[in-house]
């Protein structure tokens, strides 16, 4: 990985052709620091190496135009409407300065009738003038009521209805690829672009887009006007524009650029999270949280770098255009007083043209935070469409290409079948692999782990495609054949099987060939499952085949997975049975049932079986014994043993072990005693099981002390602020930024002052004085230039900053807080690993946009109403008084708004989780899904989950426009109440019109300003809102903490203890310290119930004692508590009653990570993560040598195996293992 520093470097001393052209076009000193700096920032360190595990293809941000391909026809009349309504609310606020601008002649007027004596007249001028005017401003702020809620409503409402519809075709695109394609992307990222990027760009698309319309077009009226009433003044204005969109240009092409980075790295530790908190089991187990949280913690700290660079460069950007538009008003102001001096032009002229560009300007300035969110769209939209385009090379929903067959008669023949997996293409895993298979007939593939048996079933669902050589299903190359009649035609069983979070009787369903249009009868499901002998036990269930299985199965045991999965496969009555390890997980006696049912479906099919038990294909017709990826022998077992080669030392090594077993364990058939012995058990836990009440997977509590009473009484924005309060640290960077913020909305008050007095320098009849006084005004614009270049950097940099600090701290804290829970809080159906995933992307994003963006607004804001207080007060405090009325009409009116917000986000946010669970789940048991050719029932599932959000979003934007509309309309309601009241107090000789002028000024631009305000208040909705979920995650406390549980290792062997109520009182350690690993383990009438199902016993009053060193076993049929005995010893769960004591001493009072690291776990699934094979043996024990992980592969049978790859040791094994 290249190596990054955090400090800025120099600037290149070759500049490429491309950055030669932005120096020669920047030839202006301003627009020439602007380069060199974003230059400079270029080589911040952000462009870190791609991961060794992460082959993404890098793609360039799109075209603004192409955020637009999903909108349809309606999306297009909401488009026209909401750019009519834009174009309209663009135009309002430059017309307005027409009516300003005959305001201000009117006061300039009146004060020169004044000063000749005119007072009847003046008096009577001001006031009928006065009341036409402000009904002008009345009128123009119903229209402005009215088209900014058209703008508001139409944006949001098409943003909605295409946000929707990227959403669902970038997932359906996912599930129309190839197997080879996922094992080069990592599946969590995927579920993060779902629920982070898409909503980027719905962002993007939405009001914010309209908004950037309005803005801009408000300069372009300005311009226009400037150009009628003083074209020759307007065009030396527009000698500036250049350089402003230059600036412009630069700042969006990189914010795209560095946004593309920063959303893959987010997108990457999304995928950390998934694979992580998929696999909590495993990391709890091994003691692996901190080894995760560093891995985790590496993702969004290279996130955090891009995202500093977007600040930076937002910071730039935004400090240059305001320097270039009060340079704007420089020139031309200077310009146009001379004009003045010589007679080409009048005050009024100058004034219309400069206060029309003043007002534009002032718009276009407003732009910067929604530019930066369409720029945002156009990066994370690249890899979203990227997705999208992708053309799968075995796409299983296209009903058009390849043969489709009313009947497979089975015949399966591979012909000289060379294979490599996409992700190693360099190590051949087939090599020459020929075998022909008959219609019907009963195979099994035998041989060492890695010889390339399993790649052959995935062969067969034409998972892959052989690289070289021919698979034919009837004498048809499968690649002719349309690939999802194929996969109709095979039924499946892996030794891994995967069950989905619903009930049981749809999950055996799913198996059916027409499960969606002709579902199978609820005979049909019973009698699949009899067969699979899991009748039984659902049946004991509460709820029968409605019970809900939890995610990946987790409420049932392995055992009762295994059978679901099989009647799954049976209820298909394929043509082709494929048998991997299908009964690895059963006991002995189940497993013969199993197998006695497997041999009957298999009578008239073709089976191919893959087995380490040689037990299980004894009676297969044909034998195949894979090595090096290809046949080293064949026939049937009688045959293969009686040659005495590779089969044969297979089947003795087999019986030695077994001969081991029996003489120490008893005879196998002694097993079915054992089922007998614990009948009356089952028969009691069927008792419970009936008499429970609850769901499976209901509601109950999970652990931990839930702090959502205490949340209750708090409001969503004290919980915000103790959000960012906590995580202060982070957003060090929100200091000098809030200086640089206050300095900043203070501008544009003094702006206001300067101005006002500039307006009244323009009225001094003699012109000498005219010119001294107002050029002396107009070259102070240029201070304000200077001033708003450093104070715009920083506000805009310094808060984006802060916010992605504080985005990368949260994110930590919380994904950490997730590695303490205890294994209860995850069964939980509402902390889904899609769930969990979801809510750690969107959620800090949520109050990132708040710090990032909205808290430097405000702030600014703040200043500059409170500067233009100080101004209207020193003027006069009857205005004063009556703006301080004014303004907080203008606040409810934006808090109406959010509102609204709030309860459209509150009842969405939910809602938007159960899509990215939903999707969560499909993504990361992809295989499943293809093999069962359920991508369509996946497809109309997300779907559906999709519509909730959508309708209650498309229902809020109607009601908050409301609100964004009445807060916009305010800003003229204000100007004309302050005109007309400042007016009469002009007549009553209460105020001079010196101090109107200055008043009218400081009022105009505040009251602007908090109307942009309210631009924001989704923003904060949603932030305030994700602030309440974060604190109650962060609040909560864990039952059982894997972290750092505060009781220290206990003295080896005290006597045993019954179970204590609190862990309060820990058993202190002995000087040399206790250990878990040689000690004895015990059960004193334990019973055991898991917090999701709480009335259905699992064990009950189980005692027992596990000498140290010595091998005990535990047998029973599936679902009688065996695995369920191991969780307790390591303490994933506690016992509801009783005591599991270690080394004498109650597991409750050891530390957690001192009794899990004496302890090592082989679970049946076994869980390996995104690392390389020796990252994985070494997992849970942190610096162990070479030496020991070839010494523990070596028992583990797969020293020689791990050699023979290219890259050893050092080879990724994939999410999942996916790639062995």
């Amino acid at each position: 990985m290249a190596t990054r520093d955090s400090s800025v470097g120099s600037l290149p001393a070759s500049p490429t052709p491309k950055e030669e052209e932005q120096s020669e076009f920047s030839a202006e000193k301003i627009t020439g620091l602007e380069a060199g700096l974003l230059d400079k920032i270029d080589e911040l360190p952000a462009e870190a190496a791609v991961d060794a595990d992460e082959e993404e293809e890098k793609v360039d941000p799109i075209a603004v135009y192409r955020l637009f391909r999903f909108a349809n026809r309606a999306d297009l009349v909401l488009i026209a409407l909401g750019s009519f309504c834009s174009m309209a609310a663009g135009v309002i606020a430059p017309a307005m300065t027409v009516v300003f601008s005959s305001l201000i002649q009117t006061l300039i007027t009146f004060n020169m009738w004044m000063l000749e004596d005119k007072v009847s007249e003046a008096h009577d001028l001001l006031g009928r003038e006065s009341r036409k005017y402000c009904l002008w401003f009345f009128i123009l702020g119903l229209v402005q009521w009215t088209v900014s809620y058209g703008v508001n409503v139409c944006w949001a409402m098409a943003a909605e209805r295409q946000g929707r519809r990227i959403r669902e075709a970038y997932y359906r695109s996912i599930m129309r690829q190839d197997i080879g394609w996922f094992d080069t992307v990592k599946t969590g990222s995927l579920t993060t672009r779902i629920t982070n990027d898409v909503n980027l760009v719905q962002d993007g698309l939405g009001e914010k887009f309209g908004f950037i319309f309005m803005n801009v077009v408000s300069f372009v009226t300005g311009l226009i006007i400037s150009l009628v009433k003083a074209w020759d003044v307007a065009l030396i204005c527009m000698c500036i524009l250049p350089f402003m969109i230059a600036s412009a240009a630069m700042m969006g092409r990189r914010i795209a650029r560095w946004m593309t980075f920063a959303q893959d790295k987010t997108a990457s530790s999304g995928a950390v999270a998934d694979e992580v908190l998929g696999g909590i089991r495993t990391v709890q187990a091994f003691n692996g949280q901190e080894r995760e949280l560093a891995r985790y913690r590496t993702k969004i700290q290279e996130s955090y770098e891009f995202g500093k660079k977007k600040g930076l460069v937002l910071g730039a950007g935004f400090g240059s255009i305001q320097f270039f538009i009060f340079s704007m008003y420089t020139a031309g102001f200077n310009f146009g007083i001379w004009r003045i001096y010589t007679g080409v032009r009048t005050p009024q002229q100058l004034l219309n043209s400069i206060f029309a560009l003043l007002i534009g300007g002032f718009a276009l300035g407003g732009t910067a935070p929604h530019l930066s969110a369409v720029t945002t769209a156009q990066g994370s939209a690249a890899k979203v469409f990227a997705v999208i385009d992708r053309q799968s090379a075995i796409d299983p929903l296209d009903t058009e290409r390849g043969q489709r067959v009313e009947k497979v008669a089975g015949a399966i023949s591979f012909r000289d079948v060379h294979f490599s997996y996409p992700r190693r293409a360099g190590v051949a895993v087939l090599r020459g692999f020929s075998v022909e298979i008959g219609a019907g007939q009963k195979v099994a593939l035998v041989g060492e782990s890695g010889s390339g048996k399993s790649t052959v079933v995935g062969l067969i669902e034409r998972f892959y495609d052989a690289a070289q050589g021919v698979v034919a299903i009837d004498g048809v190359d499968i690649r002719e054949l349309n690939v999802g009649m194929l996969r109709q035609h095979i039924g499946v069983v892996t030794q891994e099987p995967v069950l989905f979070a619903t009930t049981i009787r749809q999950n055996i369903a799913w198996g059916a060939v027409d499960a969606d249009a002709h579902p199978p009868s609820e005979a049909a499901i019973e009698a699949a499952a009899a067969a699979a002998n899991a009748h039984q036990f659902i049946s004991r269930l509460p709820l029968g085949y409605d019970t809900l299985v939890g995610e990946g199965g987790a409420l049932l045991s392995g055992g009762q997975k295994q059978r679901i999965a099989i009647a799954r496969a049976l209820i298909r009555n394929p043509a082709i049975l494929l048998l991997d390890e299908a009964t690895s997980a059963l006991d002995s006696r189940s497993e013969r049932t199993v197998q006695d049912a497997l041999d009957r479906l298999a009578a008239g099919r073709t089976t191919v079986s893959i087995a380490h038990r040689l037990s299980t294909v004894r009676n297969s017709d044909c034998i195949f014994v894979v090595r090096d990826g290809a046949v080293a022998e064949s026939g049937s077992h009688d045959d293969l043993v009686a040659r005495g080669g590779e089969y044969a030392a297979m089947v003795r090594a087999q019986e030695l072990r077994q001969n081991g077993l029996s003489s120490t364990g008893g005879k196998e058939d002694g097993e079915e005693d054992v089922a007998q012995l614990i009948a009356r058990e089952l028969k009691e836990q069927a008792v419970d099981l009936r008499a429970t009440t609850r769901q499976t997977a209901g509601s109950g509590k999970t652990g931990g002390e839930d702090p959502a009473d205490s949340l209750d009484s708090a409001g969503d924005f004290a919980l915000l602020w103790r959000l960012v309060w906590q995580h202060r640290a982070s957003i060090v960077a929100a200091a000098p930024g809030a200086v640089l913020a206050l300095i900043n909305g203070a501008v544009m008050p003094c702006f206001a002052l300067v101005y006002s007095r500039l307006l009244v320098a323009l009225s001094n009849p003699d012109l000498g004085a005219m010119r001294h006084d107002a050029r002396r005004y107009a070259c102070l614009f240029m201070v304000f230039a200077c001033t708003d270049l450093v104070a715009m950097f920083g506000r805009a940099g310094l808060f984006h900053i802060a916010g992605e600090s504080l985005t990368r701290r949260i994110r930590y804290a919380v994904f950490r807080k997730y590695l303490t829970f205890e294994a209860a809080f995850f069964d939980d159906a509402a902390n889904g690993t899609g769930v969990l995933t979801a809510r750690l992307a969107a959620e800090a994003e949520d109050v990132n946009k708040v710090v990032g963006t909205v808290l430097g607004t405000a702030v600014s804001t703040l200043a500059t109403v409170a500067t233009a207080l100080g101004i209207i007060f020193s003027h006069d405090w009857r205005l004063s008084l009556l703006a301080l009325c004014c303004w907080p009409l203008q606040g409810a009116a934006q808090l109406m708004q959010a509102r609204a917000v709030w309860g459209s986000s509150f009842r969405t946010k939910r809602a938007y989780e159960r899509v990215g669970q939903a999707a969560a789940e499909s993504i990361r048991n992809i295989r499943t899904v293809a093999s069962l050719r359920r991508e369509e029932a996946f497809i109309a599932q997300f779907n559906a989950h999709s519509r909730a959000p959508h309708a209650a979003n498309m229902r809020g934007a109607v009601v908050t426009s409301i609100g964004f509309g009445f807060a916009q309309a305010c800003n003229l309601f204000v100007n004309a109440l302050m005109f007309y009241a400042g007016s009469r107090f002009i007549i009553n000789d209460w105020i001079s019109m010196s101090q109107m002028t200055n008043v009218l000024m400081a009022t105009l631009f505040s009251s602007m300003a908090i109307g942009m305000l309210a631009q924001f208040s989704p923003m904060v909705a949603k932030g305030a809102i994700a602030a309440r979920a974060l604190v109650k995650t962060l609040e909560r406390e864990s039952l059982i903490d894997g972290m750092g549980g505060s009781a220290p290792a206990p003295a080896p062997e005290s006597a045993p203890e019954s179970a204590p109520e609190s862990e309060s009182a820990p058993v202190p350690a002995p000087a040399s310290g206790g250990s878990p690993a040689a000690s004895n383990i015990s059960f004193a009438d334990v019973g055991f119930s898991y917090p999701m199902r709480p009335d259905a016993r699992i064990l009950r009053h189980v005692t027992l004692d596990v000498l140290s060193g010595k091998n005990v076993a535990l047998v029973g049929p599936s679902g009688s508590g065996k695995s369920t005995a191991v969780l307790l010893a390591l303490r994933l769960y506690d016992a509801t009653h009783g005591a599991v004591a270690v080394g004498g001493t109650d597991v409750r009072q050891w530390s957690v990570p001192v009794l899990r690291s004496g302890m090592a776990l082989v679970g049946q699934e076994p869980v390996l993560f995104n690392y390389s094979i020796a990252d994985n043996i070494a997992y849970g024990c942190a610096g162990a040598s070479l030496r020991q992980i070839e010494d523990a592969a070596r028992e583990a049978n797969i020293l020689a195996f791990v050699r023979n790859l290219p890259d050893g040791f050092a080879t990724l094994v994939g999410q999942k293992g996916g790639l062995l």
